[in-house]
């Protein structure tokens, strides 16, 4: 299951989310999106937990506690769906 974090603080770090999560059950993954010019955090993440079940423990947890100076904001992510693929079959459908 992927979780969403938000309103991380532009000083967390990956290791803060796999600390903090990883009290609860296994983390594959844990990212926190980047400025491509700056490398600042962006102010959210993502965190990968295989199991459903810690995943809910984890998400109830850690939702409006703190990670670092920030108090975070954690919820499950909707299933993931490619834009480039859908813009692609959209233009192809109008001609």
């Amino acid at each position: 299951m992927v979780i969403y974090v938000g309103n991380l603080s532009a000083m967390a770090s990956e290791h803060d989310l796999l600390e903090k999560f990883g009290q609860y059950g296994r983390v594959t993954s844990a990212n926190i999106m980047k400025d491509e010019i700056s490398s600042r955090g962006l102010g959210f993440g993502f965190v990968e937990m295989p199991e459903a079940g810690a995943a809910h423990k984890a998400i109830t947890a850690v939702n409006r506690t703190r990670i670092g100076d920030s108090v975070v904001m954690v919820c499950e992510t909707a299933p993931r769906v490619e834009r480039r693929r859908l813009v692609a079959k959209r233009q192809s459908s109008l001609v």
